[in-house]
């Protein structure tokens, strides 16, 4: 069995509503614990790949998420994620945080400019007090127009203009944006933000890209391999980017004071 897979078949399935752009969600509940929750997004294609690699590419940087798994089996949805439900989530406030977890919030803010998310930015504690983010369908520059066309061509050759579409979400880096990060950091925040924000920067240079290969691999139970070769190549242009944004900005240009 697939390590990163639950099948339909092991859960019951109910209605769960939530404000978003994610459509229509499902709780899925362990038949063989109901204690085992999790929140199952499946209308639009993009958005359970997304959400299945955001997870992964955090917790391979350092960060913690909740688990995350491949759902198959699911009626009428072949496209479907589950990712653990936390019952007892409290929503993250700045002005009410501890040092620990304001440093984690920027981390997260960092990682936000990386991955070119376009997303509402849902900040949580978990029954542990630990901090996570919900919502990151909207990343990594994956159109639901180019992933409709890469699942329609499966694994044959893809036309030109679908390539040009998955490539330009590759390229598309946003490069402008790491320095206003830290600059705004900066301004509303202070130093020790734009510390925390820089060293992420530095991180993410080496992140263990091979667990974001095997993540990747894994969608191919659901996916044409075009998208499962998307994100490695993804993470891979902004460790680049990272390491270029390292050479070309001194932490001091934004720890100076202005004139």
């Amino acid at each position: 069995m697939n390590p990163y897979e639950l099948r339909a078949e092991d859960f019951t399935f109910a209605p769960y509503k939530h404000e978003g752009d994610s459509g229509a969600m499902l709780l899925a509940t362990a038949k063989s614990d109901p204690s085992i929750q999790y929140i199952v997004k499946s209308e639009y294609p993009e958005i359970a790949c997304n959400e299945f690699m955001y997870h992964h590419v955090a917790a391979a940087v350092g960060l913690y998420t909740q688990d995350v798994w491949i759902l198959s089996g699911l009626a009428d949805r072949n496209h479907a994620v589950a990712i653990r439900y936390v019952p007892n989530a409290r929503k993250f406030t700045y002005d009410k945080a501890d040092e620990e977890s304001k440093q984690t919030y920027f981390k997260f803010k960092t990682l936000y400019a990386i991955l070119n998310e376009d997303d509402s930015e849902e900040i949580y504690y978990d029954g542990q007090g630990r901090l996570f983010k919900l919502d990151n369908a909207a990343s990594f520059n994956m159109s639901e127009l180019a992933i409709r066309h890469a699942i329609n061509y499966g694994n044959d050759e893809l036309p030109e203009f679908v390539w040009k579409m998955l490539k330009s979400g590759i390229s598309l880096v946003q490069y402008e944006k790491y320095a206003l990060l830290l600059e705004i950091f900066k301004k509303y925040f202070g130093k020790e933000a734009v510390e925390i924000g820089y060293a992420f920067f530095e991180q993410f240079v080496s992140i263990d890209i091979s667990k974001v290969e095997s993540a990747a691999e894994a969608l191919e139970k659901i996916y044409p391999f075009t998208i499962t070769e998307y994100y490695p190549a993804f993470v891979n242009v902004r460790v680049e980017a990272c390491k270029r944004f390292i050479s070309e900005n001194g932490i001091e240009r934004f720890l100076r004071e202005p004139n």
